[in-house]
């Protein structure tokens, strides 16, 4: 586990505290949030090399949570990349199930979740590690959990014929929502090795999408820096490119707001 960067207050008591724990598939993260002033109090980001690793695991909880026995609410983002969906009209746990296992290879250390997307008519499944999602049930009395994408969905009802990408950076990753019209045009996920492979992915969706990159929104969260080169190449293909804005505080010496997206705007997520 090696560590890439913190977050660390002057505020040292908090009315009402709230954990939030990001896992993906080379990263794991957390932030203790005031949730009455809706302001950070201490986070970090870590680099892991597998997330399916239960040395991992254990390294990182017990680096981010106090032996406390205070009760606080938790809530857990996985940046699962192992996505499949099915129409809600056709729900049906085992069949999504068989999905999941049809679409990637069969890993008994892995547990499917499901997760409904009512306002946009359909469930999704992910593969989380089983002994990361069941050490968690069991650590945590008061726990929540969402997906990548809930995030990125969140509040995207609006009727813009420009279209609007919304997209995480990860470790060589991208979490990446298109929305057109109130619509959803695309879920999924990209690994990349170079900057220019990641604008070539998001510019090949926009022609299979018949949109513009001159007038399509582009909305980056996660670890990327505008004075990055990937940001740069963005910058250079697509007209419309923003960070996304947080609903959480930093004070003082952060780093930027919108690499804790996934950890401080999930309060406001809705299905």
């Amino acid at each position: 586990m090696i560590p890439l960067f913190s977050y660390q207050s002057e505020q040292q008591t908090a009315e009402k505290l709230t954990l939030s724990l990001l896992f993906g598939q080379h990263l794991a993260a957390y932030l203790w949030i005031d949730a009455v002033s809706q302001t950070a109090i201490k986070g970090a980001f870590y680099q892991i090399n597998l997330w399916n690793t239960d040395s991992s695991i254990e390294e990182f909880l017990t680096t981010s949570i106090p032996t406390t026995s205070t009760a606080y609410p938790v809530q857990v983002c996985f940046d699962a990349s192992q996505i499949v969906q099915m129409p809600i009209a056709k729900y049906d746990r085992s069949k999504l199930d068989l999905l999941q296992k049809v679409a990637y290879p069969y890993n008994p250390g892995m547990y499917a979740l499901h997760e409904s997307f009512a306002s946009w008519q359909f469930y999704l499944s992910y593969n989380v590690p089983a002994y990361l999602f069941n050490k968690l049930e069991s650590q945590f009395a008061d726990l929540k959990y969402f997906h990548t994408i809930r995030m990125l969905l969140m509040d995207r009802h609006i009727p813009d014929e420009a279209g609007a990408f919304f997209v995480h950076v990860g470790i060589a990753q991208l979490s990446i929502v298109l929305c057109r019209g109130g619509r959803l045009l695309f879920v999924g996920y990209y690994n990349y090795h170079h900057e220019m492979d990641a604008v070539f992915y998001l510019l090949k969706l926009t022609v299979a999408h018949d949109l513009s990159s001159a007038s399509v929104q582009l909305s980056l969260a996660g670890l990327i820096d505008p004075f990055s080169r990937l940001y740069e190449e963005f910058s250079n293909y697509f007209l419309h490119v923003k960070p996304f804005a947080s609903t959480i505080q930093f004070a003082g010496a952060a780093p930027p707001a919108h690499y804790f997206t996934l950890l401080s705007n999930h309060s406001l997520c809705v299905s």
